[in-house]
């Protein structure tokens, strides 16, 4: 296929940082095939997707007006900057992320095909459905469902990365069912540094019993309980570590909750991104969210080996069979993420035999290959 043929792909991101959608966006831009597409990101802000993307030579088109909260005056200046950018690059598909990115870069696909008379195919990516965030107030979530529905009516095809978003979808009526398309994550092999190494350099010293969560630290992902619920593991455990390996703005409210509960010697807060080659250096895996898309770091914990605690909201239980490939817990509940750490922590038998059958489910159904190959099929599909 000659270079003039390749169909152009911009993807359309609202931050820069290292989450999960972030890497969505990092892992399909760098490993489509060449010959078939050209790739560039719009984006707002600075950080480590923007730096990777140069480091692969992708073209980068800073959105300077682009923020994940609202701002009437920053979100219209942000329109204008995609309209400029589309023109530059001239693209064949949008490929958006997230609600807000999905809705503005949406909004300027329709009023760019209508005046330049293109046919700029739109796909827009679900990383979780923001109206089903609990801890909104109703009024929110009203109105957050029904941006929704706005945003998905702008694309031509809505991708969802979970069972929960597709059914979702189609329940809240946010999507026709014609328009949504399942295809989960997918990672391929992760390089784990060997246990006592990753120990010291994550933690600064080796020790029996290391609890481990890799998040960012936002409410939506519940590390709130999963600090309250490590009182009770410490009766049973006195010597178990919990390492929250994160980022984010709940950091503040972290410290001063380790600090009320007097856990300074026992929870240690460490920001480093990316983290999953420290994650050899747990015994056990927590994901406490109250909200999810489809995970990225159960993902590799399943890779390394480890038995996962985790809440059974989102794409996760596309993931864990709970008591086999792991524990499924409510969200926002201490005690029903205590409970399942004390026994992972008592039986190491049990913790070995989860974490083999969580990493076979993984490589055989959550390939970066596997996934490229169906999103690569929805892009050269005519629909």
């Amino acid at each position: 296929m000659q270079n003039s043929q390749r169909k152009k792909i911009l993807f359309v991101i609202t931050k820069s940082v290292w989450g999960g959608a972030q890497r969505y966006v990092f892992d399909l831009a760098v490993n489509v095939p060449r010959d078939q597409f050209e790739t560039a990101i719009a984006l707002g802000g600075n950080g480590p997707l923007k730096e990777r993307l140069f480091a692969h030579s992708i073209p980068v088109y800073p959105i300077a007006s682009f923020q994940k909260s609202i701002n009437p005056f920053k979100d219209i200046g942000t329109f204008f900057e995609l309209l400029s950018v589309y023109r530059h690059f001239n693209p064949d598909i949008i490929h958006t992320n997230s609600s807000k990115a999905g809705g503005i870069a949406g909004l300027a696909v329709l009023i760019c095909n209508a005046l330049f008379r293109k046919r700029i195919r739109c796909v827009f990516t679900v990383h979780g459905w923001a109206f089903l965030e609990t801890w909104r107030p109703t009024w929110q979530r009203f109105f957050i469902r029904f941006f929704s529905i706005i945003t998905t009516m702008l694309h031509d095809t809505v991708i969802v990365i979970s069972e929960c978003d597709r059914k979702a979808a189609l329940s809240y009526n946010v999507a026709h069912g014609s328009k949504v398309t399942l295809i989960h994550n997918g990672i391929s092999a992760v390089d784990f540094l060997a246990r006592p190494e990753a120990q010291q350099k994550l933690i600064g010293n080796e020790f029996p019993l290391v609890i481990g969560a890799i998040t960012e630290w936002t409410k939506n992902k519940g590390i709130k309980y999963l600090i309250e619920a490590m009182p009770s593991v410490l009766e049973q455990f006195p010597e178990a570590k919990l390492c929250l390996v994160g980022w984010g703005e709940e950091y503040t409210n972290f410290k001063f909750q380790i600090s009320n509960f007097k856990l300074e010697k026992n929870v240690f807060l460490i920001s480093k991104s990316p983290a999953a080659a420290y994650l050899k250096a747990f015994d056990i895996f927590v994901l406490p969210s109250l909200k999810e898309g489809l995970p990225y770091t159960i993902l590799e914990a399943g890779l390394a080996g480890l038995p996962v605690v985790a809440t059974r909201v989102g794409g996760i239980p596309d993931i864990i069979e709970t008591g086999k490939s792991g524990i499924l817990v409510d969200p926002a509940s201490p005690d029903q993420l205590a409970d399942p750490i004390i026994q992972l922590s008592r039986n190491k038998n049990l913790r070995e035999h989860m974490g083999i059958e969580l990493q076979k489910c993984v490589e055989q159904n959550f390939s970066l290959s596997h996934m490229l190959q169906k999103t690569i099929a929805l892009y050269r599909s005519p629909r």
